[in-house]
């Protein structure tokens, strides 16, 4: 990332950092690396199981970290507190896609754990989408429910959807998903259900409307739908952006409610994901339940370079006979102004600037 990409990240950070602070979540910082064997236990959990591993002093065979709340949730084990609320700004170590190279990859995110009650998640949810605005221009969050998909599994006798089926769902695969549920054993009647609720348009009223009609047996649809209805309905104006989208799953092993995943104007893919994770809490023993988001900056870095216009606001070009404190002087001036300056004797190759004052 070059230097004014960083400045970009360190402006959104802080400004993340104060809304955070300002709804009582304190910083959290963690090792670069933990024992291999908690990612191994949870590898469904991660979004990669490609993970960096190397051998420590003492034997134990350790790995740098692919991913932040795993050793938030392993650190509030046997936390007294009821509540925990903590937000971080982090680096995970992962490929960058599926048998690409490794990164390091910059998070800024928060987690709520413990009696994480309905505002709590709504608080939450809020906070997601402030972060989104934070960083400028219009953007939009998906969200579900993995209670939905439970009850819609327990409606066709199962008590988790099969692999084939959830990915079909995942991928928004309308074309194979009537084959695939027929060949798991769950009938044509169940593969229409899922194909009218994946499928159903308009507003978010009318989709929680389609789950509802689709599986009125299910207390779980039911339920979800109910959550889904109550924080839109709670969130306000801010429900605006917001739209429910029934393809957007997450690991039922660890996942167990309100999942979501934000998008920024103009940008193909997602920059923020987050949702209810109780049962991983649960795992570890540190507390009732939890919930929290991820943001992802270096996946704004091409956005940042397209939003900006100027690469710095001033360029101070100066001559060889130009006196350094002269110099020094109209940078200092013009950055008390919160202007962006670069001082250089040349002008920079492919750089943009508003104004260049020559000395």
């Amino acid at each position: 990332m070059t230097e004014l990409n960083l400045s970009e990240e360190e402006r959104l950070y802080f400004s993340l950092k104060g809304l955070f602070e300002s709804y009582g979540y304190s910083r959290f910082q963690m090792r670069r690396f933990e024992e291999y064997s908690l990612y191994l236990e949870n590898l469904n959990f991660l979004k990669s199981r490609d993970i960096i591993t190397f051998g420590g002093r003492d034997g134990r065979l350790l790995a740098l970290k692919p991913d932040v709340t795993l050793s938030i949730v392993k650190n509030c084990k046997g936390s007294e507190e009821k509540q925990r609320k903590v937000y971080y700004r982090e680096s995970v170590y992962r490929p960058d896609r599926p048998g690409g190279q490794f990164r390091e990859i910059s998070q800024i995110g928060l987690e709520y754990i413990g009696d994480v009650d309905s505002y709590a998640q709504l608080e939450v949810l809020f906070l997601a989408s402030e972060s989104l605005a934070a960083i400028g221009g219009g953007y939009v969050m998906d969200v579900s429910h993995m209670g939905a998909l439970e009850g819609i599994a327990n409606s066709c006798g199962m008590d988790s959807l099969p692999d084939e089926v959830f990915g079909c769902m995942r991928a928004r695969n309308l074309h194979d998903l009537k084959e695939v549920c027929i060949s798991c054993g769950m009938g044509e009647d169940a593969a229409g259900k899922l194909r009218t609720l994946l499928s159903a348009g308009g507003s978010n009223k009318k989709k929680l409307t389609v789950l509802r009609s689709l599986f009125p047996e299910s207390a779980k649809c039911l339920a979800a739908a109910d959550e889904l209805e109550e924080l839109l309905n709670a969130l306000g104006e801010e429900s605006t952006a917001f739209g429910i989208d029934f393809s957007l799953l997450n690991d039922p092993a660890y996942y167990n409610g309100v999942i979501f995943q934000g998008y920024i104007e103009k940008f193909p893919r997602a920059v923020l994901s987050g949702g209810r994770y109780d049962n991983l809490v649960k795992k570890f023993g540190a507390g009732k339940g939890g919930a929290g988001f991820a943001l992802y900056p270096d996946e704004l870095e091409f956005y940042f370079k397209k939003s900006r216009k100027y690469d710095a606001d001033a360029l101070v070009l100066y001559s060889e006979n130009a006196a350094p404190a002269e110099v020094l002087k109209a940078v200092k001036k013009l950055s008390g102004e919160k202007k962006r300056v670069l001082a250089s004797s040349i002008v920079p190759e492919g750089k943009r600037f508003k104004t260049i004052i020559k000395l």
